[in-house]
């Protein structure tokens, strides 16, 4: 059963590698802003609690040539940021489809995201 879907506008950013120190780096500020706004788009269209069951969630990622990160990365920036919005905690994600397509042109990049209960 479908909880939630929704689409990402612009180039994907992957999941970096966080400590202490290097949250401050632009790489870092680059990954958490693009964290807030795939949580702002998430809040804007799921408007209930968390759900508290397993989920599993199906991730499309459009991108034009560039340096690609990899497909994981990308798939844990989505899932983290879904955090408290979509779903309590990202330990209940316990089956996931990612795919890294290709696409036109930079317009067209975008991360389609789909968010079911198993």
């Amino acid at each position: 059963m479908k909880i939630c879907n929704f689409s990402v506008p612009g180039r994907a950013i992957p999941a970096v590698r966080m400590t202490q120190r290097s949250k401050y780096t632009r790489q870092a500020k680059r990954y958490l802003a693009y964290k807030k706004q795939v949580a702002w788009i998430a809040r804007s269209n799921y408007k209930k609690k968390p759900v508290s069951s397993d989920v599993g969630v199906n991730v499309n990622i459009y991108l034009k040539g560039g340096n690609q990160g990899d497909i994981d990365n990308y798939f844990k920036s989505i899932t983290d940021s879904l955090n408290k919005i979509i779903y309590i905690d990202d330990r209940q994600v316990k089956e996931m489809h990612a795919r890294k397509l290709d696409c036109e042109s930079e317009k067209d990049e975008r991360v389609e995201v789909v968010v079911y209960k198993l």
